[in-house]
C-alpha cells in the first residue's frame, strides 16, 4: 500500500461488486450501488475489467466478492434479530453496507476499521459524492502493525460488554498464520458472549484444480507489485482448529455445495462459484443456533 492511497485490492473488490450489478442479470447476490460511486474517476476502467470478456478468474471474482459480502450481511441481519446492535468491519476498504443497510437495521452501530490511508481516501470520496453519512457510522483508523484493534476501538463508543458481529473479509490471506492466530485470540478476548466473527479464507494451492495453479504466478506477481502479497492458506479442518484454539466455542465452516445451493442456484449464472475460497463463522459463548443452517 502506498502512502496516501487506498489499498489496490480494496479498489478491485469495489470494482467487482459494481461489475456484478452492471453485467449480471437479476436477481443479484448484492445490490451495491455505491461501489461505482466510491471508485471515482477510474470507475469505468476498473469495472470494465470485469466485463463478460474478462479472464475467467476475474469473472469468478465478480460473483464471489459480492457473495461473501452477502453472506456476512445475512449473518448481521440474523444477529440483529437476536438483539445484536454492533458491527465491526475489519479491513473495511470501500465497503458500503453502512450506506445501504435496510431501515430495519438503522439502529445498528457500524465501526469501519482500516489503514489510515484507505480510510482517509474513502472519506474524501464520500465527501465528493455528497450524500450525508448515516447516523451510527464510525470510521476507525488503525495501522495493525503499530496499533491493536482493542486500542483502536477503545477510542470509540464500542461497548465491549455487548455482543457484536465482526466482518473480516478479504484479509486473512494477506496475514501470516502467526498474525492471524494472534488477531483471532485478541478478538475472542474482546468480544462478549453472543458475538461472532465471519471471515473468508483460501484453500492450499495443491488442493485446487489445475486452472488456479496455471494463473498462480501471474496473480502473485500482480499482488506483490501492489504491495499486498497473499501469504496464508488453510484447509478447512486446520482453520477450524485455529478458531477453537483462539478460544471460540463454535467454528462453522460451511461446505461449498451448501453455499452453492443457498446462494448461487437462485441466480442461475453461467459463472461457476469460485473453488479457491471458503467461509467461516466463529462464535463466542452461547451464540444462537438458528443460523447454523448456513452450514447445512
Amino acid at each position: 500500500m502506498n502512502d496516501g492511497e487506498p489499498s489496490q485490492t480494496a479498489l478491485q473488490v469495489a470494482a467487482a461488486r459494481a461489475a456484478h450489478l452492471r453485467f449480471d442479470p437479476p436477481p443479484h447476490l448484492l445490490e451495491d450501488r455505491f461501489a461505482e460511486l466510491l471508485l471515482g474517476a477510474d470507475a469505468e476502467r476498473s469495472i470494465s475489467a470485469y466485463g463478460d470478456d474478462a479472464p475467467w478468474i476475474l469473472l469468478e471474482n465478480r460473483l464471489f466478492l459480492p457473495f461473501r459480502a452477502r453472506y456476512a450481511e445475512d449473518l448481521v441481519a440474523d444477529a440483529h434479530g437476536e438483539g445484536v446492535r454492533q458491527l465491526v468491519v475489519l479491513g473495511a476498504g470501500l465497503d458500503s453496507f453502512a450506506l445501504r443497510r435496510p431501515s430495519a437495521l438503522a439502529d445498528l452501530r457500524v465501526f469501519e476499521v482500516d489503514h489510515p490511508a484507505t480510510q482517509r481516501w474513502k472519506r474524501r470520496r464520500l465527501e465528493a459524492i455528497g450524500d450525508p453519512l448515516p447516523d451510527g457510522l464510525d470510521f476507525v483508523e488503525c495501522d495493525f502493525e503499530t496499533t491493536s484493534l482493542s486500542d483502536a476501538l477503545r477510542e470509540t463508543d464500542f461497548h465491549a460488554d455487548a455482543p457484536a458481529i465482526v466482518s473480516w473479509l478479504g484479509v486473512v490471506y494477506y496475514l501470516s498464520k502467526e498474525t492471524t492466530a494472534r488477531a483471532l485470540a485478541e478478538l475472542r478476548g474482546l468480544l462478549a458472549p453472543g458475538s461472532a466473527v465471519v471471515l473468508d479464507y483460501q484453500f492450499p494451492m495443491e488442493s485446487l484444480p489445475q486452472r488456479y495453479r496455471d494463473v498462480f504466478a501471474q496473480q502473485s506477481a500482480w499482488l506483490k507489485g501492489a504491495g499486498e502479497p497473499q501469504v496464508n492458506r488453510y484447509r478447512p479442518e486446520a482453520l477450524q482448529a485455529v478458531l477453537i484454539e483462539a478460544g471460540f466455542e463454535q467454528a462453522e465452516l460451511p461446505e461449498r455445495g451448501a453455499l452453492e445451493a443457498r446462494y448461487f442456484a437462485a441466480i442461475g449464472s453461467k459463472i461457476r462459484m469460485a473453488e479457491r475460497f471458503g467461509m467461516a463463522v466463529a462464535r463466542v459463548g452461547s451464540a444462537r443456533q438458528s443460523t447454523a443452517r448456513s452450514s447445512t
